[in-house]
């Protein structure tokens, strides 16, 4: 392990090497490929039960039982000095297997609505400007309020409805104005960042599939109910792109 995590740091993002064993790591990939036929949407978002099963997997290793308990403890302090109470939301679980198919999962700028996101590396397809890594933005926002977090949420919710080419442009503006850094992920290692204040997105996939495993802890439950309804609308985008 190479890092220790920090809410706010000069790059957002640490990183954990060689988390998970190469054995373990090639057995999450193959029961991908028996499962992932069954999938809708294709990428593997509402596959939970599995995430779920992967990241207890992963819990019987040493080396992840041990970071998921120090990280956790670090962000834990971070929400509750910053919000005024504990943390009671139970862990989000999502896979995400993305490939040149799927452009719509790409350039999609957002901040997660949990403060802790371990980004675990499964599968990578190359080191070229259209592999998959992640993306984030440097400067972490530092106010927000539940009509700001709504306000920011809707807006990227609009902008994630334009063409690839348009949000690559509307990013790459943005990275002139304020800055961004990209992660290079490795299959293996962790990724770890307080998603709730860092803007990022992922690269799109010019061959092969990108897989990650992605855990999300402690959600402040700001704005619940426009979120809800953004999350049905994005059902029915779902319904449409992947046929149901």
């Amino acid at each position: 392990m190479t890092a220790q995590w920090q809410a706010t740091q000069v790059v957002p993002v640490s990183t954990f090497e060689h988390v998970v064993p190469s054995r373990l790591l090639a057995q999450l990939n193959e029961t991908i490929n028996i499962e992932r036929d069954g999938w809708r949407p294709r990428d593997g978002r509402r596959a939970s039960d599995l995430a779920r099963q992967f990241a207890e997997l992963l819990r019987t290793t040493h080396a992840f039982s041990t970071m998921e308990a120090n990280v956790r403890a670090s962000a834990r302090h971070w929400y509750t000095s910053t919000f005024g109470h504990e943390p009671h939301s139970d862990p989000l679980y999502v896979l995400r297997c993305v490939n040149r198919d799927m452009p719509f999962q790409s350039y999609l700028r957002h901040f997660d609505s949990h403060v802790l996101t371990l980004l675990i590396s499964l599968q990578t397809v190359g080191e070229d400007k259209k592999n998959g890594d992640l993306v984030v933005r440097l400067k972490q926002r530092q106010r927000f309020s539940a009509l700001s977090h709504f306000v920011i949420k809707s807006w990227l919710f609009v902008e994630h409805r334009l063409p690839l080419a348009l949000r690559r442009i509307v990013i790459a503006s943005d990275e002139i104005l304020r800055g961004y850094v990209r992660i290079p992920c490795t299959p293996g290692n962790v990724y770890i960042f307080n998603g709730f204040i860092t803007l990022h997105h992922n690269l799109n996939v010019s061959t092969g599939e990108r897989r990650s495993l992605i855990i999300h802890y402690y959600d402040p439950e700001m704005a619940m109910a426009p979120r809800r309804l953004l999350r049905r609308v994005q059902t029915l985008i779902d319904r449409a792109n992947y046929r149901f």
